[in-house]
């Protein structure tokens, strides 16, 4: 019976639900598109190309576990370096026929005008042992293999590009000094056609060693097996050997996470923007839905009234309503899939246009995320149409008539009590960076912020009456007696009002706490990165970034006071809370020993720099108040590579956001970083009397001796620095326009069915006389009063979380907020509220007046 009674419903009033249908199409949308990236991000990417020769491969732990009370597991951005000796032990396993240790550091060709060769694909050309060859497999195509040092083999792609053969010379950029090699032959990979994403260039077994730079540890064991050996029963033996040994097994696509570093850091990305927007989707989907079903339900308040007025039992109505809610629910996260998938490659397309993944980062696209989507996006539903249903069903049949025909002012006891108590609550945690200078005040105050934007949604009908107060007088004086009308309407039918100011102040606010700490920690980054870096020049460019050798070149030259060679990284440091461990993600940095404070200025508040070589470290201030720790103290820190050291603070600091919140030495984080790591970036300052123009000219001598090196002419942030931070408000801000855009769009929706219903009431203003152009102003009156509401709801409250957030994150409560960034979420805000009234009030005008006031609700 009550499917039946749905049904009825659902073909009599399809208008009335479009609102909830198109509110749920939208989630479900955004929902399948994050899902995917989320499974994208949990795959693998890019194929195995050097690799894809061997059965299995044995690369480093993509993970480390920490232990404090209790063991918890945190993933690396990449597969750690093995020790050289597990090539051996994987060589003594049964069916093995080969176990290839693979090496990889930059390795480019230098032109003959002295720049360096691009590498013709997703990334430069890196260099490698010929043994490593097996495994793609290569073969030679002209000549022969590299035996000795200053002999290498190019790739056929490279070697076309170049224009070198057997027998010609090439000059090659490497960790070490650049120098000329003899081209022993060339080589192409077997058994594909697709381009590789980054040249191969093979040196001889000792050579690359050498050049790897890490003594006793390699990338990689490529395993081939003997013929008729069963691969899985191989994968089991060799696990058993390896057990303990900190080595892993990849097999299948899953070789290409040890092959490309550059696909495991997008991985990793991806896997964390996907988690937190979804949750944050399915929460805002709850909000509209919830508001919409609310506008139905008042809509239909007669029909509701007059069911309870013949004896509908409050069980009945609220199982009516629940089963329209599921079958919308089922429709529109249905339809909401194919856009979403849609939406999944453009914004694939996006991030790999601003550098997040790389251009040919392969999205996974299955079933998984489309059942996610709707399953998601029903229960999202459902839990929205509890507060709806309940308000059905708690009319009373004595009450139904009067319930129907006229609206209650206020809220309900329950609705207020939550939306107080939200925003109370916001209120203390936007006060903790006060009081608090760790990373959990600053992520309390961004989180009070958004329960403070949810509970002024709570609480709009009254909040929308008081600003309709407060706007009457001006109002009035300035619009005439049409702005009388709009200001009567907007106060007799604050509730009606509120469903559509309620989301728009919430598109506001959300947006501006959102982008609040990506865009203050970017200017603050490039303000403090600016202040700190104290030297004349800064080197940076080179195969993979400057040489090693270029430090204590450029250091010996006559006239420089002081060079710092700069690596930067991710390290990872906990602390013991209620009984487990709290890891912690920073950026790092690794400074070469000596003069350290005549390049760099950090702000050391305690402690000092003199002392940061060895077993020592250096923390910013938020990151030493967060792990608790002060100067003397020891800190568990684990390293890029997962290695778990505990060196001793021997200073703090205040320009975290600039330079990283942990600083080490140098020669530490080069030792526990995979793939040839190189500096980023060499600070040099010019001794006191010297001229600079001397000191740049010597500088720019050693672009013959490290091709590819460039002089800044004066100390500033390094390319890294600003591609970091670009890229940090690039990653916040592109999936954050999908969820403002499915805000706006619910928005729009619902101020569109709720001014079409509002038919009666123009036809009635009508019939006493008003024309139409007097209703149309009327309505621009009430639609500038709706925005201009929500407009100044949604950027006062997240004011203070937003102050708090910058206090903790910069020491000042001035938000580095873009004034562009504001005015267009402002201009898009009032876009979409004047044009969802004004339009569906023209709309709503054609109807003529006598056949107008005779329609039902």
């Amino acid at each position: 019976m009550v499917f039946k009674l749905v049904r009825m419903t659902l073909r009599q009033r399809r208008a009335g639900l479009v609102g909830a249908f198109v509110a749920l199409a939208g989630a479900s949308m955004l929902i399948t598109a994050f899902g995917i990236l989320l499974q994208s991000g949990l795959g693998t990417g890019v194929a195995a190309q050097r690799y894809g020769g061997a059965e299995v491969v044995v690369g480093g732990e993509q993970s480390f576990s920490v232990t404090a009370g209790k063991t918890k597991t945190k993933p690396l951005a990449r597969p750690a370096p093995l020790d050289s000796d597990v090539a051996g032990e994987v060589a003594a396993v049964e069916g093995v026929r080969e176990a290839v240790p693979d090496v990889g550091f930059p390795a480019r060709v230098v032109r003959d005008d002295g720049g360096l060769d691009p590498g013709g694909g997703e990334q430069p050309s890196t260099g490698h042992g010929w043994a490593g060859a097996a495994l793609g497999p290569f073969g030679l195509d002209r000549g022969r293999a590299p035996r000795q040092a200053g002999e290498v083999v190019l790739d056929a792609a490279l070697a076309e590009r170049v224009r070198a053969g057997p027998g010609r010379r090439v000059t090659l950029a490497t960790p070490r000094e650049a120098r000329e090699y003899l081209v022993t032959g060339i080589a192409s990979l077997r058994g594909t056609d697709r381009p590789l994403r980054a040249a191969a260039v093979f040196f001889s077994d000792a050579e690359a060693a050498a050049l790897y730079g890490r003594p006793g540890r390699i990338d990689a064991v490529g395993v081939l097996a003997e013929p008729g050996t069963d691969p899985d029963a191989l994968a089991r033996r060799l696990d058993e050997k390896l057990a303990g040994s900190g080595a892993r097994l990849y097999r299948g696509d899953d070789r290409g996470r040890v092959e490309f570093p550059d696909v495991a850091a997008a991985r990793s990305d991806l896997t964390e923007m996907a988690a937190s927007l979804g949750a944050t989707v399915v929460l805002i989907a709850m909000i509209v839905v919830a508001g919409t079903l609310a506008l139905g339900v008042h809509q239909r308040r007669r029909e509701l009234a007059l069911l309870r007025a013949v004896a509908a039992t409050p069980r009945q109505v609220y199982k009516m309503m629940a089963a329209e809610v599921l079958l919308v629910s089922l429709a529109a996260s249905a339809v909401g899939c194919v856009p979403g998938v849609l939406v999944a490659g453009l914004l694939r397309e996006a991030l790999s246009a601003t550098g997040v993944i790389p251009g040919d980062f392969a999205f996974s696209y299955g079933p998984l995320p489309l059942l996610v989507a709707v399953f998601a996006s029903v229960a999202a539903a459902e839990a929205a149409a509890v507060g709806a249903a309940r308000k059905a069903a708690a009319i009373r049949p004595v009450e139904a008539l009067g319930e129907g025909r006229i609206e209650r002012a206020g809220l309900g006891r329950g609705r207020a009590f939550c939306g107080v108590l939200l925003f109370l609550l916001g209120v203390a945690a936007s006060l903790l960076p006060l009081f608090f200078g760790t990373v959990f005040a600053v992520a309390g105050a961004g989180m009070g912020g958004f329960l403070m934007v949810i509970a002024v949604l709570l609480l709009a009908p009254p909040v929308v009456s008081a600003a309709s107060r407060l706007l009457a007088g001006p109002v009035r004086r300035r619009t005439g007696p049409h702005g009388h009308l709009a200001v009567a309407n907007t106060r007799a039918h604050a509730r009606r009002l509120a469903a559509g100011t309620g989301p728009l102040t919430l598109a506001v606010g959300f947006a501006l706490v959102q982008l609040c700490v990506p865009t203050t920690t970017a200017a603050a980054a490039r303000e403090q990165a600016g202040q700190g870096v104290v030297a004349d020049f800064t080197l940076r460019g080179g195969p993979g970034g400057p040489p090693s050798g270029a430090v204590r070149d450029a250091a010996s030259l006559p006239g420089v006071a002081a060079a710092t060679g700069v690596v930067r990284a991710e390290v990872h440091a906990y602390r013991e809370l209620l009984g487990s461990p709290e890891v912690f993600d920073y950026p790092a940095q690794g400074v070469t020993p000596g003069g350290v404070e005549r390049t760099m200025d950090l702000g050391v508040t305690a402690g000092g720099l003199a002392r940061l070589e060895g077993d020592a470290v250096a923390l910013s201030g938020s990151a030493a108040e967060t792990l608790g720790v002060h100067v003397g103290d020891e800190v568990p820190v684990n390293l890029p590579d997962g290695t778990a050291v505990r060196p001793e603070v021997v200073a703090v600091y205040e320009r975290g956001l600039g330079f990283g919140d942990v600083t080490l030495p140098q020669e530490t984080v080069l030792a526990h970083s995979g793939g040839g790591r190189v500096q980023d970036a060499v600070f040099v300052t010019a001794a006191e009397g010297a001229d600079p123009g001397e000191v740049e000219a010597r500088l720019r001598g050693l672009a013959e001796r490290y091709p590819g090196l460039e002089v800044l002419d004066e100390g500033g942030l390094s390319a890294a620095q600003r591609s970091q931070a670009t890229a940090s408000v690039l990653t916040s801000a592109l999936p954050l326009a999908l969820v403002f855009g499915y805000l706006a769009i619910s928005v729009a929706n619902t101020l569109v069915l709720a001014t079409l219903g509002r038919v009666r009431e123009f036809s009635l203003l009508r019939l006493v006389g008003a024309p139409p152009a007097q209703v149309v102003r009327m309505m621009r009156v009430e639609a500038g009063m709706v925005v201009g509401i929500a407009v100044a709801v949604g950027t006062l409250v997240p004011l203070l979380p937003m102050a708090t957030m910058s206090l903790g994150l910069t020491g000042s409560p001035l938000p580095r907020f873009p004034v562009l960034l504001y005015a267009g979420i402002v201009a898009m805000t009032a876009l979409t509220g004047l044009a969802a009234i004004l339009l569906p009030t023209r709309l709503a005008l054609r109807t003529r007046p006598v056949e107008g006031i005779g329609l039902r609700e």
